[in-house]
């Protein structure tokens, strides 16, 4: 019997699917890096102490009844200083949700290189922001009850960073078409709205009521749920 060859076979090459998914997760993150970062130390240390700061007091007092003087208090410093980094609480609104969606995006990435069926992947992706919201909900307080539902979000950079946690859904929804365990008669938008929508709500019932208890198996266990509802229509449309 001959010597099997100890040589490594060759990698098989991604696959036309897994070029367009890393190419969508780069843009996203790309997207999402910070403006060009202050030179000197001491102005990221400010300017994070203000992004804290003013978390605190919009998770405390809501966006509408804080006052910049509220924040620069909070932060340790004068009104005027917090001046010198934003113009006004509403840019600091918008940038809070960004930067955390930013590290959101980074982890999903990185946990997501183990998922390698579409089906996993969208699982993931909506058990993910429902931990991440546990594990940061004074941000998620102002994400998903005051920035989201706010209609002044198409006018900021922000809504670019909401679409992309959209395009990421849409994006295996209609992967998950083109393998036939979501039906191609469903409007992938509609189903985008519905997968985000019922993880969202999931969000929105625990930030105001604490229920259900535990966020992350509830979120997961939604996400099972609206995925078994999606492959039974389509094999109801099979039929």
């Amino acid at each position: 019997m001959p010597a099997k060859s100890l040589a490594a076979e060759p990698e098989a090459a991604p696959s036309n699917v897994e070029i367009r998914w890393n190419a969508l997760l780069t843009e996203v993150l790309e997207r999402r890096k910070p403006p060009v970062e202050r030179k000197q130390a001491r102005s990221k240390r400010t300017e994070q102490q203000i992004l804290n700061a003013a978390l605190r007091v919009f998770a405390r007092d809501g966006i509408s009844r804080s006052r910049i003087a509220d924040i620069a208090a909070e932060a340790g410093i004068s009104t005027s200083t917090l001046y010198d980094y934003y113009k006004s609480k509403e840019d600091l609104a918008y940038e809070l949700p960004q930067a955390h969606m930013t590290e959101f995006s980074a982890l999903f990435a990185e946990a997501a290189t183990e998922k390698l069926t579409t089906k996993e992947r969208l699982s993931l992706y909506l058990t993910m922001s429902a931990d991440y919201a546990r594990e940061h909900s004074e941000w998620a307080r102002l994400l998903y009850l005051e920035i989201w539902p706010s209609v002044f979000v198409s006018e900021t950079e922000l809504k670019h960073t909401i679409d992309d946690f959209a395009r990421v859904i849409l994006f295996l929804i209609k992967e998950g078409m083109e393998e036939g365990w979501i039906s191609r008669a469903n409007d992938p938008y509609e189903t985008a709205a519905l997968l985000i929508g019922g993880i969202n709500q999931v969000i929105i019932t625990w930030l105001l009521y604490r229920k259900p208890r535990n966020l992350t198996k509830a979120g997961s266990e939604m996400a099972a749920r609206m995925i078994t509802i999606l492959e039974l229509e389509a094999a109801q449309a099979q039929k």
